[in-house]
């Protein structure tokens, strides 16, 4: 074999290596992109057909968010930049109260029930409504899925601040051997993977909205809290309650 021919050897099988990797990789995006393609579609011709309404809080909310997240992978895969929704005003009992309605169903299956709670006037928040809808629904969901079987989401207007609790009382659900103690759970929490992507979904749109978000793991519930700067209108109506499982 020649000397010259032998050192060149392997880059020469670097190099088609490389060539290789980068012809499978562009096929793998051409499949994804196709499949975004398709998932994209329907998706929107759903949320078009469905009734529109002030804020996006209408039916339709849910098939924007999963659009949005296809748009996210969009972005991942090919590049861009990211959306820049318009700031708008968001009627905050409609939005929960509409959260807590989608998520119920889903609730009675696991075997109990959500209650809502509000106390204090009327509160408009500032903001994108999919993402801050996005947060209320994943604590939600958080909340059914590793806590249960009843869940209080509790909301409270004082001057021009708004707290959102979500509590759970499933510690008896969820054996703390399976878990951990509450203080290893917090542990965890803060640690470098200290939250799932349902948590880490509301952490984001929580800064983007100027908040503030929480989570205590207690020995009988755990709650999470998130604050929100608010504007109130002037009548306030009586304290409600829907959705209550009994």
């Amino acid at each position: 074999m020649n000397p010259e021919f032998g050192d060149l050897l392997p880059l020469v099988i670097a190099l088609v290596v490389v060539g290789l990797r980068e012809a499978w990789l562009a096929h793998r995006r051409s499949m994804v992109n196709r499949a975004l393609h398709e998932a994209r579609r329907p998706l929107q011709a759903i949320a078009l057909s469905l009734p529109a309404g002030p804020g996006r809080l209408t039916p339709a909310l849910p098939v924007w968010q999963a659009i949005r997240a296809l748009g996210e992978v969009d972005r991942q895969v090919n590049g861009g930049a990211p959306d820049r929704p318009r700031p708008e005003p968001i009627a905050c009992r409609l939005m929960i109260e509409a959260c807590v309605r989608r998520w119920q169903s889903r609730a009675r299956m696991a075997g109990g029930g959500i209650e809502f709670r509000w106390t204090g006037p009327e509160a408009i928040v500032q903001g994108d409504p999919a993402a801050l809808s996005s947060a209320v629904e994943n604590l939600v969901v958080n909340a059914i899925e590793h806590g249960g079987p009843r869940i209080v989401v509790r909301v409270l207007v004082i001057g021009q601040r708004l707290r959102l609790e979500v509590t759970d009382n499933g510690t008896k659900q969820r054996p703390l051997e399976r878990n951990g103690s509450p203080a290893e759970v917090m542990a965890r929490l803060r640690g470098k993977e200290r939250h799932g992507h349902g948590l880490a979904v509301v952490r984001e749109s929580v800064k983007h909205h100027d908040g503030q978000f929480e989570i205590r793991i207690g020995e009988e519930s755990s709650t999470a809290t998130l604050i929100l700067p608010c504007l109130t209108r002037a009548a306030a109506p009586s304290p409600g309650v829907i959705g209550v499982e009994t």
